[in-house]
């Protein structure tokens, strides 16, 4: 009789060793389900950032060619407006020309009519030759004084390393 009780405690007993064993390794499967999902987590938010970093410089490098096309728009209207400038006093300068070479045939015109005072010739000359000069340092003048205030009005183009130093700054 009594071996028949402890045959049965030794099977409760195997029982409850064998169930403790099952909760142990279902126990263990669930801690390496959750450690493989914890680092199945890990992997993604370490993905992410990678993108978020190529993204940021895919970024920086767009701005970087939209500030090159910028300056070489910049560079390009400069030299339409050097060229306008070029081109408008070549114009005026063959202005002046034209009307020096007009006042130099119209002089001659008018001493070959004639005028019976020789002096009175020569004074009036000499009256309109320092006309002209005086007309012509005028324009030079002008044309100079143009020029200085053309460039004084310009803003220098800033230096490349400048500007680069001072967007990384702002960063």
């Amino acid at each position: 009789h009594r071996d028949k009780k402890r045959d049965k405690e030794k099977v409760k007993e195997k029982e409850k060793a064998n169930e403790k064993e099952r909760d142990q390794d279902k126990e263990k499967a669930r801690n390496w389900n959750r450690d493989k999902e914890k680092e199945r987590v890990r992997d993604k938010e370490r993905n992410r950032d990678k993108d978020e970093e190529k993204d940021q410089e895919r970024e920086k490098e767009r701005h970087k060619d939209r500030e090159r096309d910028r300056d070489k728009d910049k560079d390009r209207e400069k030299n339409k407006e050097k060229k306008k400038e070029k081109d408008t006093e070549a114009v005026d300068q063959n202005k002046e020309k034209d009307d020096v070479a007009n006042e130099g045939e119209k002089d001659r015109e008018k001493i070959k009519e004639g005028d019976k005072d020789r002096g009175e010739k020569e004074d009036k000359a000499k009256e309109k030759d320092e006309k002209k000069e005086k007309k012509e340092q005028e324009r030079e003048k002008e044309r100079d004084d143009k020029k200085k205030k053309d460039k004084r009005s310009r803003t220098p183009p800033r230096s490349y390393s400048s500007s680069r130093r001072s967007r990384s700054s702002s960063r």
